[in-house]
């Protein structure tokens, strides 16, 4: 056999080699490498990635199963076996992570709200028949909303469905939850939900955790609301009010929320 003959097959080989190590993980481990989501993004509870903001300042890191949401605050997100969540110990007696839970052991995401963009603004007439549900909502739930002036209703009560992305308490004493509504209600959600919320529409049960906010400590005082919250990831009904946040670029929320009950 010739040097270049000799050349020849070892480059073929080689080459073949290189061929096969580079292909057999494609076709070994498909379904994992479908299952995580790219540099930069998480998987909600609802399947799909979203995207964070990277690590930035002196904010302390989130715990193992929670993101900085753009507002600043750690939000439980979903594992890569969209199970809903992580065991944790930074959290309340009811399981849900608070704004104050913000120990080291992170996943390194971080945000600011710096650059936050001002809502599209919504008008009664986007809310259809089916969604608005006149005399289902708790009225005296207003009496514990502090500073009331700040939301600008838009239908006193409506239903709708969706499924749950992530649960917060806030120091006013408030759950933040971002729900991903169905797509029957996506309509519901504004520029200002898609840019601070991950396109989610929040929805605030109100008076549920320790309220440390001065300025919410009357509207609470002497009162809990008394609501089931279903873990992060179940789909659920909920019927409240539906109001932009005035103080936070007119996001839509159901603020407060009446009842939430998981379907299935």
């Amino acid at each position: 056999m010739t040097t270049m003959t000799m050349y020849i097959t070892i480059s073929f080989w080689f080459t073949s080699l290189t061929i096969i190590l580079t292909t057999i993980p494609y076709i070994l481990l498909p379904q994992q490498a479908d299952a995580r989501c790219p540099n930069g993004y998480h998987k909600s509870s609802s399947g799909d990635c979203e995207q964070v903001v990277p690590h930035e300042g002196n904010l302390p890191r989130c715990p193992n199963g929670f993101h900085r949401s753009p507002d600043g605050d750690c939000e439980r997100v979903a594992d890569d076996n969209n199970n809903g969540g992580r065991n944790n110990n930074n959290k309340d007696q009811s399981g849900i992570p608070s704004e104050n839970d913000e120990d080291a052991s992170s996943n390194g995401f971080s945000s600011s709200s710096a650059g936050t963009t001002a809502a599209t603004p919504l008008s009664p007439s986007i809310v259809t028949a089916p969604e608005s549900t006149p005399g289902k909502c708790d009225d005296s739930l207003w009496n514990h909303v502090y500073n009331p002036s700040r939301l600008q209703i838009v239908d006193k009560c409506i239903t709708i469905t969706g499924i749950i992305d992530s649960i917060r308490t806030e120091r006013d004493g408030d759950l933040h939850i971002r729900l991903k509504p169905d797509p029957s209600h996506a309509h519901l959600v504004n520029q200002a939900n898609q840019e601070n919320q991950f396109g989610d529409l929040v929805l605030e049960p109100i008076c549920i955790g320790k309220v440390t906010q001065a300025t919410a400590i009357s509207a609470c005082q002497n009162f809990h609301q008394d609501i089931d919250i279903p873990p992060v990831g179940s789909h659920v009904q909920i019927t409240g009010s539906y109001v932009l946040d005035k103080e936070h670029g007119e996001w839509a929320e159901i603020h407060p929320v009446t009842t939430m009950a998981k379907k299935p």
